[in-house]
């Protein structure tokens, strides 16, 4: 199997997605799985995670008595991913040229859901429109298809190139930074990781890591990030390393566009938090229906 490099460079951090963005996403996703799909299947109805990560998601799901497959481009995000769901099946294999049958996986779903912006690494409409084509592929008739994107006016003001996640540890560090071109409607979100010597350095160092449990609290969030995107100066002698994503910013009338292309109706956008206007500080929720009849009428 030829799998992208850009889904093949998040081995190099699923153990630090593992451990703190996987469960954090997962939870930050329930609420609107919840409302605009769960509500809508049958009890132990099958889903389908595209893009699963490390399959936090996944293992909350079947604890609700669905049946659900993840797939994913990462061996290292499944490799966590059946620790952490262990009784799921799971396939590595490209969003945008899945074949299910090759895998033994011979059932249609129900519902496939593709969550936390996954999609946005999809750098051109014809990539979006083969994964719908292949999402369309593996739904049962009117089966429903939901996912989230960050789109441009929500990118173009808040991806500015300054850190907003990060933990500092005393044996690890890690800050996270997008950065979009709202010319291009392209960008990349940057990982810098950082790990502490076997033996620590200095005789502050003590000090330094009851601030960084300090700084750990929440309500001193904005201080952790000013330290992380300073921390290079603060810890010499931590290794770091750093990865980029590519990523594309599409906006809400080409993605209902390359929808109906594939065959889906019954397209609905909305917020997070159900609102049917998406603005500038919400990325866009997408919820359709599966139609045997292509330009069927939103």
């Amino acid at each position: 199997m030829v799998l992208s490099q850009r889904y093949r460079e998040y081995d190099t951090w699923a153990w630090l997605y593992n451990r703190t963005m996987g469960p954090a996403y997962c939870q930050n996703q329930l609420r609107p799985m919840e409302m605009l799909l769960l509500t809508q299947l049958e009890a132990k109805a099958q889903l389908l995670d595209l893009c699963c990560g490390t399959g936090h998601l996944v293992q909350r799901l079947r604890q609700k008595g669905y049946a659900v497959t993840g797939l994913d481009g990462s061996e290292s995000m499944l490799y966590y991913a059946r620790q952490n769901a262990p009784d799921a099946l799971f396939v590595l294999a490209d969003a945008r040229s899945f074949d299910l049958a090759s895998f033994d996986v011979s059932y249609s779903f129900d519902a496939v859901y593709c969550m936390s912006a996954s999609l946005n690494h999809m750098m051109s409409l014809d990539e979006l429109a083969s994964v719908f084509g292949n999402v369309h592929g593996v739904l049962k008739e009117n089966g429903l298809f939901l996912f989230d994107l960050n789109h441009p006016t929500q990118m173009q003001k808040w991806w500015r190139g300054r850190v907003v996640e990060g933990e500092i540890n005393p044996t690890d560090a890690w800050l996270l930074t997008p950065v979009y071109n709202a010319i291009h409607h392209t960008g990349y979100f940057q990982v810098v990781m950082f790990q502490a010597p076997a033996k620590a350095k200095g005789i502050l160092q003590p000090c330094k890591n009851l601030i960084y449990r300090l700084l750990s609290l929440r309500l001193l969030t904005r201080l952790r990030l000013k330290v992380l995107s300073q921390f290079q100066r603060w810890q010499p002698h931590w290794q770091s390393s750093e990865v980029r994503y590519p990523v594309r910013g599409h906006a809400e009338a080409e993605v209902r566009s390359t929808l109906q292309a594939a065959g889906f109706t019954d397209i609905a956008v909305c917020t997070i938090d159900g609102h049917a206007t998406v603005d500038d500080n919400h990325s866009a929720y997408f919820l359709c229906r599966k139609s045997s009849h292509f330009g069927g009428a939103t």
